[in-house]
């Protein structure tokens, strides 16, 4: 049996376990099943040889406010917006990441990645607003076509963590909503600066959307997300 019977990862969990797989070439299990927030989101071991340890926290800046904005509005039948104007803060792109990384809420993360065992230890970052984050991780993992780019320093990471990641801007085909849609990621490796990924994500593969901010438009037992849940021995 699993360590704990019908665990499963939630959306932003599957999304970032998916996208880490695509790019590292690894199996991601679930770490944390009945330990609440005591554990890490996802462990893996790397096919080398080596048998090198990787986990992740799949986190998001604080967005309480927001979130309770866009219930309203679901639940009133309205669409859901978001207003206000944010700094830009041109070629500033490390000094945001080293301020929002200083925050509490991040370093309660870290230190979390810190308690375990691991060879690698991954912070994936998630924006649910455009303000909580989000035109900052757009901005990080932009390709730039017309030729224009962003200076990015690097940023220090706290002793341990190897990466942090970004989840930057998606794109869906509006023909199939429920096809494969394209994710791009901003990668730190605190050993080798930053990497630029665009990832493809297949609809069917994700658990439902929040029910309390959003419908599921797929078909009942259409979805099928990979089971994650870890295998204990002798059971």
């Amino acid at each position: 049996m699993s360590n704990v019977a019908g665990a499963k990862a939630n959306r932003e969990e599957e999304i970032a376990f998916l996208a880490l797989e695509q790019v590292l070439g690894v199996d991601i299990k679930l770490a944390d099943a009945g330990a609440g927030d005591k554990k890490p989101d996802g462990s893996w071991v790397y096919v080398d040889g080596r048998e090198r340890r990787g986990i992740v926290e799949v986190t998001s800046p604080p967005a309480t406010s927001l979130m309770g904005e866009w219930a309203r509005a679901k639940k009133a039948g309205q669409p859901q917006t978001e207003g206000g104007s944010i700094p830009l803060r041109l070629n500033e792109l490390a000094q945001v990441c080293s301020e929002m990384l200083a925050e509490d809420w991040a370093r309660e993360n870290f230190d979390k990645l810190l308690a375990e065992p691991a060879d690698e230890r991954h912070l994936f970052l998630l924006a649910r607003g455009h303000k909580e984050g989000g035109h900052y991780f757009y901005r990080l993992s932009d390709s730039y076509d017309d030729g224009t780019i962003e200076h990015i320093a690097d940023i220090v990471l706290p002793r341990g963590i190897s990466d942090v990641w970004f989840r930057g801007r998606a794109r869906r085909d509006t023909d199939q909503p429920l096809g494969v849609w394209e994710l791009w990621l901003a990668r730190f490796q605190a050993e080798s600066g930053w990497h630029r990924y665009v990832v493809g994500i297949e609809e069917r593969h994700l658990p439902s959307p929040n029910p309390g901010i959003a419908d599921d438009r797929a078909p009942a037992d259409w979805r099928t997300p990979k089971d994650r849940a870890v295998k204990l021995a002798g059971n």
